[in-house]
């Protein structure tokens, strides 16, 4: 989701009286049903690639057989490839909480004749709890109100989505092998919530990092979310756009948190960039 964040009161919608029209765009050897006038769609039509510095790395992760999480599904980019990786004595449980990109996951699966995928339609963080999702039209990315704001004055321009910490859900997914979280800000909170699951599995963790978004959203500092996984022993490697993918290395998890933010800092500055890619993964 995070290639495509926008302002959180910006509001996006169709001229009046235009309906949706569904696109099929080929990506990743999949078919894809997507609303025309997205800006993903129009991207991948005019022949760009999505993140191919995680994705390539993430299906090069996957065997046949594994179950993937996938939390902050969107549109499928990560979903339906790998569901196709694993085969079909693997699973992907796509967890995303906007009903449309929903309805282009599904969609999407049926039109490739792909039967592993579970939809399972709400956000996570570390309450259970109603939050409100922006509505948008023109594009894909969708971002919950920041943790602790109020109810919005005007209704109409929302969804309301359920919040479920994932240690709720945690008995739905068997063994986990492989997670992917994109969720705008919102990981920090999230990992809050699956601090059970987390122990219990230690799944490799695909995940975007941004200091400035964890602030924004979960309130909270960057090096948090990074202690959570320092601490539960996890090593980090940064997954560079332009160069070789990078294993972090430190004395300490307080040297590792502090090169991890220097190289986000310089991507922010020197390619004005928002986020780092990690790959985390269980020492040993």
């Amino acid at each position: 989701m995070g290639l495509f964040r926008k302002k959180k009161h910006q509001a996006i919608s169709l001229p009046v009286g235009v309906a949706p029209v569904p696109a099929l765009v080929k990506f990743r050897g999949c078919t894809y049903r997507m609303p025309d006038h997205w800006v993903i769609t129009k991207q991948l039509l005019d022949g760009k690639d999505y993140e191919p510095w995680v994705l390539d790395y993430f299906l090069q992760t996957l065997k046949p057989g594994m179950t993937v999480l996938d939390v902050g599904a969107s549109w499928g980019a990560f979903a339906l490839p790998a569901a196709r990786k694993i085969g079909p004595a693997g699973r992907v449980i796509a967890i995303e909480m906007s009903p449309g990109n929903g309805r282009v996951i599904l969609e999407s699966a049926k039109t490739n004749a792909i039967d592993n995928i579970r939809l399972i339609l709400v956000g996570v963080s570390d309450t259970l709890e109603t939050a409100f999702l922006r509505r948008q039209t023109m594009h894909n990315n969708h971002q919950l109100e920041p943790a602790g704001q109020a109810a919005p004055d005007d209704l109409s321009d929302y969804d309301f989505a359920p919040v479920v910490p994932i240690d709720l859900l945690r008995g739905e997914f068997g063994k986990v092998d492989v997670m992917k979280i994109d969720i705008e800000g919102m990981e920090y909170r999230a990992f809050m919530g699956a601090k059970a699951f987390m122990a219990e599995q230690k799944p490799i963790t695909f995940l975007e990092y941004s200091p400035r978004f964890q602030a924004e959203t979960s309130r909270a500092e960057g090096s948090a979310l990074l202690s959570f996984f320092l601490d539960m022993g996890y090593g980090v490697e940064i997954l560079h756009r332009k160069k070789r993918r990078e294993t972090v290395k430190g004395a300490d998890a307080a040297e590792v948190i502090a090169k991890v933010d220097a190289a986000w800092t310089r991507h922010v500055e020197d390619d004005n960039g928002t986020h780092l890619d990690l790959c985390l993964k269980a020492k040993g």
